[in-house]
C-alpha cells in the first residue's frame, strides 16, 4: 500500500454542497487515474484547514466514501483509496442507492434482538453444568407438563420484582415462546367461552407485530384495534365473544402506553358479561426502560378489580432478554381458569423444552438474570443514544422520530411531504427498502406491520439492541446517501 498523500488538487464553489463537490471530486480523481488503490487522501483536520471550511464537512465526505467502500481507514494512519471493482480498468461509478455487486456484500441489519457480544457465556455454562450434575428424573421423563416447577418459582419471584405483577407459580405455564402462547390460548378460551373458534371474534392492534396478526387464522372472525396517543382504541363494533391481543405498556411498534383514561375505559369493558370480552397482555420487552419506570402489567390493574380478574392473561418471553434460539416463554393464567389450559396443553401436546428449564431456572436463582438484564439495560441505553446522535446527524431533513423511553428500537417516520412520494407502484419506503437491500441492507418497513393497506404509515423500525455501534454508522451513512440521491432526482 502506498503512504505518499495524493497530489489531487481540491477546490469549492458555490453550488452544490461542500462536501458533495469533495465526495465528486474524489470519484472523478480516481476515475481518471489520479487516485489509485492504496493512494493516502490528506486529513480531514488538514483538508479543512487548507480549504477555509469546518472540519464537519470533511469529516462528512470522507464517512460517506468509507461507508461506501470507495475509501477505507486505517487507525492512526490515515484514509486511502480502497480496492474497488473496475470496468475496463476504470471504476465503475455507481448511484449511491445502487450497490455494484450485492453478492459480496454482506447483510447488515437494524436488529432488535438481544446483542450476544455482550452475553455472560461462562455463568449460562456454569448453570448448565449445575442443573446437570444431578439431574431430575423427572426432567429426562419428561414430566412437568406445565414446567419446571423451579423455574415457575423463579418466574413468579421475578415478575413481582421487576414487574410488579402479583401472581403464583400455580398460574404459571411454561411455553415454547409467544406463538406457542397464542396457539394455546386460542384452544383454552374455547373451552371457557363454550364458544365455536368461529363464533369469537380476534382483535389485534393496528399496526401491530405481523406474526401476532398471523397467529390469528384467517378464518376467524377477525377485528382491527386502532391505536393512537393513548393506545389501543376501543372497538367499534362487538361480537357476543371477543379477545383483544394488545401490549399496553408498550405498544408494538408504536412505543406508546396504554394511558390511565383509556386502561379505565377497557376495564369497564371487560366487566361486561353480554357481550363477553377476553385479553391477552403480550409483556415483550418490558425489562428495558432508560427514563422512570415500567407502567403495573394490566393484569395487576384487573387483578384488583374482582369483576375483571379474570379476564387477563399475561403473556411473558425469555427471547428478547437471554437470546433469540432459547424459544421460552410463559403464560400467567387467571387462577380460574388454571385448570383449563393445563387441558388445552394436554390435548395439544407440549412442544417447550424441558430440559433447557432448569438451566434458565439456576441462571435465575444464582443472581445471573438479574445482574444480565441491569447490563443490558445500560448497554442498550447507550446504543440507543448512539443511534439517536447518527439520526440527527444524518437523517433530519427527511425523517422524524422520538426517543423511546424503553424498548429496543426507534421508529422513524417518513416526513409527511415526502411520504407521498410515489414512482410507478412503489412508494419511497418501498424503493428505499429495496435499493439498500441490493447492499446486503435489511430494513424494517413500517408499512407492513399494518394489516389495512389504506391506512399504511411509511417509516423503518430501527433496532439498536442487536448490530455493532459501525455497522448502525454504516447503514445510517448509506441511507443518507440513498435519499441525497433520490432528492436529486425529483
Amino acid at each position: 500500500m502506498k503512504h505518499t498523500m495524493t497530489s489531487l488538487r481540491f477546490s469549492l464553489e458555490d453550488g452544490a454542497p461542500y462536501y458533495q463537490q469533495l465526495m465528486d471530486q474524489i470519484h472523478q480523481g480516481i476515475v481518471s487515474g489520479e487516485l489509485s488503490v492504496g493512494d493516502k487522501l490528506p486529513s480531514s483536520r488538514f483538508l479543512a484547514a487548507s480549504l477555509g471550511v469546518s472540519r464537519s464537512t470533511t469529516s462528512r465526505a470522507y464517512d460517506q466514501l468509507i461507508a461506501e467502500g470507495i475509501l477505507t481507514s486505517e487507525e492512526k494512519r490515515g484514509v486511502f483509496v480502497a480496492a474497488l471493482p473496475m470496468v475496463g480498468h476504470r471504476m465503475e461509478k455507481r448511484p449511491a442507492s445502487l450497490s455494484s455487486d450485492n453478492k459480496t456484500q454482506p447483510t447488515r441489519a437494524f436488529d432488535a434482538g438481544a446483542d450476544m457480544s455482550v452475553f455472560p457465556t461462562k455463568k449460562w455454562a456454569a448453570s448448565m453444568r449445575r442443573s446437570w450434575l444431578r439431574p431430575d428424573l423427572m426432567v429426562l421423563q419428561g414430566g412437568y407438563a406445565t414446567g419446571y416447577p423451579e423455574l415457575k418459582t423463579a418466574i413468579v419471584d421475578y415478575l413481582y420484582r421487576v414487574r410488579g405483577l402479583d401472581c403464583l407459580a400455580e398460574q404459571i405455564v411454561v411455553t415454547a415462546g409467544s406463538r406457542d402462547s397464542f396457539l394455546l390460548l386460542q384452544h383454552a378460551l374455547m373451552s371457557i367461552d363454550g364458544s365455536h373458534h368461529s363464533s369469537i371474534k380476534w382483535w389485534v392492534e393496528e399496526p401491530t407485530y405481523p406474526p401476532i396478526r398471523e397467529a390469528v387464522p384467517s378464518h376467524t372472525n377477525r377485528g382491527t384495534l386502532l391505536v393512537d396517543e393513548d393506545g389501543p382504541c376501543l372497538p367499534d363494533s362487538e361480537c357476543a365473544s371477543n379477545v383483544a391481543i394488545v401490549t399496553p405498556n408498550r405498544q408494538y411498534p408504536l412505543g406508546m402506553s396504554l394511558s390511565a383514561t383509556r386502561r379505565q375505559q377497557w376495564l369497564q369493558v371487560l366487566q361486561n358479561d353480554s357481550p363477553s370480552w377476553w385479553l391477552i397482555e403480550d409483556d415483550y420487552d418490558n425489562e428495558f426502560v432508560y427514563q422512570g419506570r415500567s407502567n403495573v402489567p394490566f393484569m395487576q390493574t384487573a387483578n384488583i378489580h374482582d369483576q375483571v380478574g379474570d379476564r387477563v392473561f399475561f403473556v411473558g418471553s425469555f427471547s428478547k432478554v437471554l437470546f433469540r434460539g432459547l424459544r421460552l416463554g410463559f403464560i400467567v393464567a387467571p387462577m380460574k381458569h388454571v385448570a383449563t389450559l393445563h387441558h388445552s396443553q394436554h390435548v395439544l401436546g407440549s412442544s417447550v423444552s424441558l430440559p433447557i428449564q432448569p438451566v434458565v431456572a439456576d441462571f435465575m436463582q444464582q443472581g445471573h438474570f438479574d445482574r444480565h438484564v441491569n447490563r443490558m439495560r445500560r448497554h442498550y441505553r447507550f446504543k440507543r443514544d448512539a443511534l439517536l446522535r447518527l439520526l440527527e446527524a444524518h437523517l433530519t431533513p427527511w425523517f422524524d422520530w422520538k426517543a423511546p423511553r424503553g424498548g429496543m428500537h426507534i421508529l422513524i417516520h417518513i416526513k409527511a411531504n415526502l411520504a407521498s412520494s410515489i414512482r410507478g407502484e412503489a412508494t419511497l419506503e418501498q424503493r428505499m427498502a429495496q435499493d439498500l437491500s441490493y447492499e446486503g441492507i435489511v430494513l424494517s418497513s413500517l408499512s407492513r406491520h399494518y394489516g389495512d393497506k389504506n391506512n399504511q404509515k411509511q417509516g423503518f423500525l430501527l433496532g439498536f439492541s442487536g448490530p455493532k455501534e459501525d455497522d448502525m454508522a454504516y447503514m445510517i451513512i448509506r441511507m443518507q446517501s440513498w435519499m441525497e440521491a433520490e432528492m436529486r432526482t425529483k
